[in-house]
């Protein structure tokens, strides 16, 4: 299996990325994330892969981060999910925006991606939160760890009346309005009853 593919990017289009290496063009899909992450054309690149093979072609998924790699892999475990609908997801939302959507069983987001009905989307939550949940910390993003932060708050506020989808949209609000700044459970409760 290909791990990643590092060379020179000779082609960039919102959904594709061709990379040169050893005089050899690999095509590789990408989701919006990782193409608008690339440099220009021209530019040294490296991309983290995931190789398909089927009966009739042999794709190559490519990906800026291993941390997006491993959200796709977790997608496609899901029934119903294929790559072109994984690569759709993480096109409309980066992956910690999907994880807090998936903690958060906020399932109109996923409905929102062409592809995605309601029952692949009430599925893809019930597959994936458990693997969610024990997703460790990453050192490189501390913001990470506030994951169990969010998980916690719209728990909270569910038990206080609040819909699910109302409770994650309030605290995903109030963590980006922090700017940066760790909030306690409390502190992030607090103020979601107060614009309430």
């Amino acid at each position: 299996m290909i791990y990643y593919i590092q060379g020179r990017l000779v082609f960039k289009s919102p959904a594709r990325l061709v990379v040169e290496n050893g005089g050899i063009g690999y095509t590789l899909n990408v989701s919006l994330e990782t193409a608008q992450s690339m440099g220009e054309e021209g530019d040294n690149v490296r991309l983290f892969t995931v190789q398909q093979i089927r009966e009739e072609e042999i794709s190559l998924f490519g990906f800026a981060t291993e941390r997006e790699r491993e959200a796709f892999l977790m997608l496609l475990a899901v029934p119903g999910i294929g790559p072109k609908v994984a690569l759709r997801i993480l096109s409309g939302m980066n992956t910690e925006e999907l994880y807090r959507a998936i903690l958060a069983e906020d399932l109109s987001l996923f409905t929102s991606v062409p592809g995605v009905g309601k029952k692949t989307g009430e599925r893809l939550i019930v597959e994936l939160k458990q693997k969610v949940e024990k997703l460790p910390v990453s050192a490189e993003k501390p913001e990470e760890g506030e994951r169990e932060v969010f998980a916690s708050a719209v728990e909270a506020l569910t038990v206080l009346g609040y819909r699910r989808r109302e409770a994650a949209v309030a605290v995903s609000r109030i963590m980006k309005e922090s700017g940066g700044k760790r909030m306690k459970i409390e502190e992030i409760i607090k103020e979601a009853l107060k614009k309430g």
